[in-house]
């Protein structure tokens, strides 16, 4: 309960700084982090393994995003690291299913409707927010 309050908190304030600055600040990815591995060792929800897979699946978004020179950006690839140290792999592939499949309505809604160019870019850490709270919704309701 800890983890995932301290993780959609973080969420929250990446999505912030994502929507106003187009960019994340390391030093939070990193303090939520530090926090992350600590909890871990006081409540112990899932194994290490689990926990450096779920971190695995973001570095692949983090190579994508060198990879794709800048069109992922690499911000975003370190939340996903994040998430996945919080939530494992299984998880964090489902929050990236969420995510990207938000993105990409989102997307496709501002291209049919509002008109605007392909190259546009939109922030991607609140639709992890999204993402998470839905994860988190539905897990409360079963």
């Amino acid at each position: 309960m800890i983890q995932s309050c301290v993780l959609l908190g973080t969420l929250g304030l990446h999505s912030i700084e994502d929507i106003r600055q187009k960019k994340i600040t390391v030093n939070l990815t990193l303090i939520s982090a530090i926090l992350g591995v600590l909890l871990h060792l006081l409540f112990q929800n899932q194994s290490i393994f689990m926990m450096l897979t779920g971190m695995l699946s973001g570095a692949a978004v983090l190579a994508a995003a060198c990879l794709t020179k800048g069109k992922i950006g690499i911000g975003d690839g370190m939340v996903f690291m994040l998430t996945g140290l919080y939530l494992g792999l299984k998880e964090n592939l489902l929050l990236m299913l969420i995510s990207f499949s938000a993105a990409g309505l989102w997307a496709l809604f501002l291209i049919t409707v509002r008109h605007c160019k392909k190259t546009e870019r939109i922030p991607l850490v609140p639709f992890l927010f999204f993402g998470y709270s839905l994860m988190i919704f539905c897990e409360v309701c079963i």
